[in-house]
């Protein structure tokens, strides 16, 4: 396909954290063919933290804040780059711009089905056969040959991430013990599942397998995680460590390390598990496969409700259902959560 040697090779996603995860495949495969060439990464400075530690890209933070005036700076420090390629893998306004004027010999740009993503919303599903997320990365580049091999996402901390984790742990009471994890969280009202059930699952997993219970989450999360702690409690669970809103991003990738099983919404943290190998029981309520973000791993089992004509309803979740009566997410009990939790405790850790 080339002509020329790839000495510089660019990469373009400023958000979010779930899918800046899934770039890693991509990030991995484009190494590999190219060995000796230099990659990069352009994000949002918020979303810098994701791939500071990882060994083979360089990431370059932007300010969106800083409106014209950054995006040109931004601009001119990409063309002074001179970049043999330029991958987009957002597609949107700012990327297209820094693709088009990036002064790269070689552009390409990934398959988002932005239209098709829409039309399912409506009920016209164009993307039964579509691939996930991560593979979808890969269109980008099937001129050159590079094709994903299954193998999933990849995240890296640090020893300060690790030696905050133990002392954590070690302050609970947790050291030693078999641990399971819970994610309460997500972006949208409707995307999360309703805390007693996390802790009816959670203490049941809890039980059968003498673990302690680790809940994870954002700042955001801390009202419901201390919620869920609470009624863990009154569950019986006496061991329960509530870090959310207590670590970094990195913090919380190697909190879920130390995890035998996480249970979890649809969200960053899930897609956390599946980058430092934990196994993963995801409950999906409004979104669905084919908007390629279910967890990209073997080690994963997805809850869902299949066959509500309302599903999918939104490409990110809502504030509130639309329909009024959340089917979705009060149709996928406990008992499903917990017969999934124990096929992948028996599977991974049996």
């Amino acid at each position: 396909m080339n002509n020329f040697e790839i000495k510089r090779i660019l990469l373009i996603r400023t958000s979010s954290f779930g899918d800046i995860i899934l770039t890693t495949p991509l990030i991995r495969a484009l190494k590999n063919s190219y060995p000796n060439a230099e990659l990069d990464f352009f994000t949002k400075s918020q979303y810098k933290i994701l791939l500071e530690h990882h060994p083979l890209v360089k990431v370059i933070g932007f300010e969106p804040e800083s409106g014209l005036h950054g995006l040109m700076k931004a601009l001119r420090e990409i063309r002074a780059r001179k970049y043999d390629l330029v991958i987009d893998l957002q597609v949107n306004p700012r990327s297209i711009f820094l693709r088009y004027f990036s002064s790269a010999r070689m552009q390409r740009r990934y398959l988002k089905y932005s239209l098709e993503r829409r039309l399912l919303k409506w009920g016209i599903n164009l993307l039964k056969k579509s691939a996930p997320v991560a593979e979808r990365y890969f269109s980008a580049v099937e001129d050159f040959g590079l094709k994903p091999n299954g193998t999933g996402p990849e995240i890296y901390f640090s020893d300060k991430e690790l030696i905050e984790v133990r002392e954590i742990l070690k302050s609970a009471g947790l050291s030693g013990m078999a641990l399971i994890g819970i994610a309460p969280g997500a972006s949208r009202f409707t995307k999360r599942w309703q805390v007693e059930r996390f802790a009816q699952a959670g203490a049941v997993l809890a039980r059968d397998s003498g673990a302690g219970v680790v809940i994870l989450g954002g700042k955001a999360d801390e009202g419901i995680a201390e919620e869920l702690a609470n009624q863990l409690q009154a569950q019986g669970v006496s061991k329960v460590c509530n870090v959310s809103g207590r670590l970094s991003i990195l913090g919380s990738a190697c909190a879920i390390s130390f995890l035998k099983l996480l249970l979890c919404n649809d969200s960053a943290l899930m897609h956390l598990a599946t980058a430092v190998g934990t196994p993963v029981v995801a409950i999906f309520g409004p979104t669905t496969r084919e908007f390629g973000f279910f967890p990209y791993s073997k080690k994963a089992r997805v809850l869902e409700v299949k066959g509500l004509e309302c599903r999918p309803c939104s490409l990110h979740g809502e504030e509130s259902c639309p329909k009024g009566h959340l089917e979705c997410m009060l149709k996928i009990s406990p008992e499903q959560a917990v017969d999934a939790g124990r096929d992948l405790l028996n599977e991974y850790h049996g």
